[in-house]
Protein backbone atom coordinates (compact mmCIF):
# COMPACT_ATOMS: atom_id res chain seq x y z
CA UNK A 1 0.00 0.00 0.00
CA UNK A 2 1.18 3.69 -1.26
CA UNK A 3 2.33 5.70 1.73
CA UNK A 4 1.50 9.00 -0.46
CA UNK A 5 -2.02 10.92 1.08
CA UNK A 6 -2.05 13.13 -2.36
CA UNK A 7 -1.09 13.16 -5.71
CA UNK A 8 -0.03 16.41 -7.15
CA UNK A 9 0.15 17.37 -11.19
CA UNK A 10 3.61 17.86 -10.14
CA UNK A 11 3.84 14.17 -9.10
CA UNK A 12 3.13 12.80 -12.54
CA UNK A 13 6.80 11.91 -13.35
CA UNK A 14 5.96 9.86 -16.60
CA UNK A 15 3.49 12.71 -17.82
CA UNK A 16 4.11 15.91 -20.03
CA UNK A 17 2.14 18.95 -19.55
CA UNK A 18 0.30 20.01 -22.61
CA UNK A 19 -2.20 23.23 -22.24
CA UNK A 20 -4.25 24.95 -20.35
CA UNK A 21 -8.15 25.50 -21.15
CA UNK A 22 -9.30 28.73 -21.73
CA UNK A 23 -13.17 30.12 -22.23
CA UNK A 24 -13.51 30.99 -25.70
CA UNK A 25 -15.14 34.00 -26.58
CA UNK A 26 -19.40 34.30 -27.11
CA UNK A 27 -20.59 34.36 -30.82
CA UNK A 28 -17.59 31.67 -31.62
CA UNK A 29 -18.74 28.38 -32.16
CA UNK A 30 -20.75 26.20 -30.19
CA UNK A 31 -17.69 25.56 -27.82
CA UNK A 32 -17.57 27.36 -24.84
CA UNK A 33 -13.71 26.74 -24.01
CA UNK A 34 -10.25 26.24 -26.17
CA UNK A 35 -6.85 25.07 -25.29
CA UNK A 36 -3.56 26.99 -24.92
CA UNK A 37 -0.96 24.87 -25.85
CA UNK A 38 2.29 24.82 -24.49
CA UNK A 39 5.43 25.49 -27.08
CA UNK A 40 7.23 22.70 -28.55
CA UNK A 41 4.02 19.99 -27.78
CA UNK A 42 2.60 20.60 -31.80
CA UNK A 43 4.62 17.50 -32.73
CA UNK A 44 3.92 15.07 -29.76
CA UNK A 45 0.11 15.92 -29.51
CA UNK A 46 -0.07 14.57 -32.86
CA UNK A 47 1.18 10.81 -32.01
CA UNK A 48 -0.99 8.47 -33.03
CA UNK A 49 0.07 5.96 -30.68
CA UNK A 50 -1.87 5.19 -27.52
CA UNK A 51 -2.02 7.93 -25.02
CA UNK A 52 -3.31 8.77 -21.14
CA UNK A 53 -5.01 12.36 -20.41
CA UNK A 54 -5.05 13.77 -16.91
CA UNK A 55 -7.06 16.85 -16.86
CA UNK A 56 -5.71 18.65 -14.00
CA UNK A 57 -7.83 21.55 -11.78
CA UNK A 58 -6.18 23.35 -9.30
CA UNK A 59 -3.11 21.37 -9.24
CA UNK A 60 -5.46 18.44 -8.31
CA UNK A 61 -6.09 15.56 -10.94
CA UNK A 62 -10.20 15.87 -12.45
CA UNK A 63 -10.28 12.55 -14.75
CA UNK A 64 -7.75 10.12 -16.03
CA UNK A 65 -8.40 8.61 -19.52
CA UNK A 66 -7.37 7.54 -22.40
CA UNK A 67 -7.46 7.30 -25.72
CA UNK A 68 -6.06 5.72 -29.18
CA UNK A 69 -7.79 8.10 -32.01
CA UNK A 70 -5.98 9.19 -34.85
CA UNK A 71 -4.48 12.68 -35.11
CA UNK A 72 -3.57 12.12 -31.53
CA UNK A 73 -4.04 14.04 -28.21
CA UNK A 74 -5.43 17.04 -30.53
CA UNK A 75 -7.71 15.29 -31.74
CA UNK A 76 -8.91 13.58 -28.67
CA UNK A 77 -9.60 16.90 -27.20
CA UNK A 78 -11.80 17.80 -29.99
CA UNK A 79 -13.69 15.53 -29.88
CA UNK A 80 -14.19 17.09 -26.00
CA UNK A 81 -14.42 20.92 -27.58
CA UNK A 82 -16.80 19.85 -29.94
CA UNK A 83 -18.95 18.23 -27.41
CA UNK A 84 -22.11 20.88 -27.55
CA UNK A 85 -22.67 20.13 -31.04
CA UNK A 86 -24.05 16.74 -33.29
CA UNK A 87 -25.04 13.70 -30.96
CA UNK A 88 -22.20 13.58 -28.73
CA UNK A 89 -22.57 11.30 -25.78
CA UNK A 90 -23.04 11.88 -22.38
CA UNK A 91 -19.33 11.73 -21.14
CA UNK A 92 -18.22 14.22 -23.99
CA UNK A 93 -21.45 16.23 -22.90
CA UNK A 94 -20.36 16.15 -19.55
CA UNK A 95 -16.62 16.70 -19.54
CA UNK A 96 -17.20 19.65 -21.84
CA UNK A 97 -19.67 21.44 -19.22
CA UNK A 98 -17.04 20.62 -16.53
CA UNK A 99 -14.46 22.10 -17.30
CA UNK A 100 -16.73 25.51 -18.77
CA UNK A 101 -18.13 25.35 -14.85
CA UNK A 102 -14.70 25.64 -13.23
CA UNK A 103 -13.31 27.75 -15.77
CA UNK A 104 -16.83 29.94 -14.65
CA UNK A 105 -14.83 29.93 -10.93
CA UNK A 106 -11.43 31.27 -11.95
CA UNK A 107 -10.02 27.65 -11.80
CA UNK A 108 -6.98 26.85 -13.19
CA UNK A 109 -7.77 23.63 -15.69
CA UNK A 110 -4.76 21.78 -17.42
CA UNK A 111 -4.33 19.05 -19.53
CA UNK A 112 -1.30 16.92 -19.37
CA UNK A 113 -0.45 13.31 -21.41
CA UNK A 114 1.34 10.18 -20.93
CA UNK A 115 1.89 7.57 -24.40
CA UNK A 116 2.87 4.19 -24.38
CA UNK A 117 6.20 3.60 -25.75
CA UNK A 118 7.20 0.57 -28.21
CA UNK A 119 8.33 -2.64 -26.98
CA UNK A 120 10.18 -5.64 -28.97
CA UNK A 121 8.70 -8.93 -28.98
CA UNK A 122 8.85 -11.76 -31.25
CA UNK A 123 6.08 -12.65 -33.68
CA UNK A 124 5.57 -15.69 -35.21
CA UNK A 125 4.35 -16.22 -38.84
CA UNK A 126 3.35 -19.51 -40.96
CA UNK A 127 7.27 -20.35 -41.40
CA UNK A 128 9.33 -18.79 -38.58
CA UNK A 129 9.19 -15.96 -36.27
CA UNK A 130 10.55 -12.34 -36.40
CA UNK A 131 11.27 -9.66 -34.12
CA UNK A 132 8.39 -6.49 -34.15
CA UNK A 133 8.27 -3.51 -32.23
CA UNK A 134 4.56 -3.15 -31.42
CA UNK A 135 2.97 -0.70 -28.71
CA UNK A 136 0.88 -2.16 -25.38
CA UNK A 137 -2.27 -1.93 -25.02
CA UNK A 138 -3.29 1.49 -23.25
CA UNK A 139 -6.10 0.55 -21.70
CA UNK A 140 -3.17 -1.16 -18.96
CA UNK A 141 -1.49 1.87 -18.53
CA UNK A 142 -4.95 3.60 -18.16
CA UNK A 143 -5.77 1.27 -15.42
CA UNK A 144 -2.80 0.93 -13.27
CA UNK A 145 -2.96 5.17 -13.33
CA UNK A 146 -6.59 4.69 -11.91
CA UNK A 147 -5.78 1.83 -9.62
CA UNK A 148 -2.49 4.23 -8.20
CA UNK A 149 -4.80 7.27 -7.50
CA UNK A 150 -7.04 5.02 -5.45
CA UNK A 151 -5.19 3.59 -3.60
CA UNK A 152 -4.48 7.25 -2.92
CA UNK A 153 -7.82 8.04 -2.01
CA UNK A 154 -9.87 5.44 -1.83
CA UNK A 155 -11.80 6.03 -5.09
CA UNK A 156 -11.08 7.58 -8.67
CA UNK A 157 -10.94 10.99 -10.00
CA UNK A 158 -13.92 12.91 -9.19
CA UNK A 159 -14.74 12.51 -13.45
CA UNK A 160 -14.29 9.31 -13.76
CA UNK A 161 -18.24 8.96 -12.74
CA UNK A 162 -18.61 5.00 -14.03
CA UNK A 163 -15.53 3.85 -12.24
CA UNK A 164 -16.86 5.05 -9.09
CA UNK A 165 -20.31 3.75 -10.10
CA UNK A 166 -21.97 7.39 -9.71
CA UNK A 167 -24.22 9.22 -11.70
CA UNK A 168 -23.46 12.67 -13.63
CA UNK A 169 -24.22 15.94 -11.74
CA UNK A 170 -28.00 16.22 -12.47
CA UNK A 171 -27.60 19.95 -13.96
CA UNK A 172 -25.18 18.40 -16.87
CA UNK A 173 -27.90 15.36 -17.63
CA UNK A 174 -31.03 17.71 -17.40
CA UNK A 175 -28.40 20.03 -20.16
CA UNK A 176 -28.05 16.46 -22.00
CA UNK A 177 -31.64 16.09 -22.54
CA UNK A 178 -32.15 18.88 -23.46
CA UNK A 179 -29.66 18.46 -26.36
CA UNK A 180 -30.59 15.19 -27.41
CA UNK A 181 -34.67 16.70 -28.20
CA UNK A 182 -33.53 19.33 -30.09
CA UNK A 183 -31.52 17.43 -31.91
CA UNK A 184 -34.17 14.89 -32.66
CA UNK A 185 -36.68 18.10 -33.30
CA UNK A 186 -33.91 19.40 -35.90
CA UNK A 187 -33.39 15.51 -37.52
CA UNK A 188 -37.34 15.59 -37.52
CA UNK A 189 -37.58 18.58 -39.51
CA UNK A 190 -34.45 18.42 -41.98
CA UNK A 191 -36.41 14.28 -42.78
CA UNK A 192 -39.90 16.10 -43.19
CA UNK A 193 -38.00 18.99 -45.72
CA UNK A 194 -36.34 16.20 -47.47
CA UNK A 195 -38.59 13.26 -48.17
CA UNK A 196 -41.04 14.79 -50.28
CA UNK A 197 -38.47 15.43 -52.80
CA UNK A 198 -35.37 13.11 -52.80
CA UNK A 199 -36.01 9.48 -51.58
CA UNK A 200 -32.07 9.00 -52.02
CA UNK A 201 -30.99 12.32 -49.89
CA UNK A 202 -33.08 11.37 -47.36
CA UNK A 203 -31.07 8.09 -46.86
CA UNK A 204 -28.18 9.85 -47.33
CA UNK A 205 -28.97 12.20 -44.36
CA UNK A 206 -30.91 9.52 -41.69
CA UNK A 207 -27.46 7.49 -42.22
CA UNK A 208 -25.50 10.78 -41.48
CA UNK A 209 -27.12 11.30 -38.25
CA UNK A 210 -26.93 7.37 -37.37
CA UNK A 211 -30.82 7.09 -36.74
CA UNK A 212 -30.19 3.13 -38.88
Amino acid sequence: MTSRTTILATDLVNATKLGRFVKKEIGKGLATWDIQWENEVSNLIKQENGRIYFIIVDNQIKKIGCSECKGGMKTTFSFYKGGLGGSPSLRTFGIHHLIFDELNQNRNVELYGMWNHPIKVKVQGLFGEEEQEIFPAIRSMEDKCRLEYKEVYGRYPDWNFQENAEQWPSHIQEKYKEQVQQRGQKVKKEIEKIETHNEEQLEEFVMSTELI
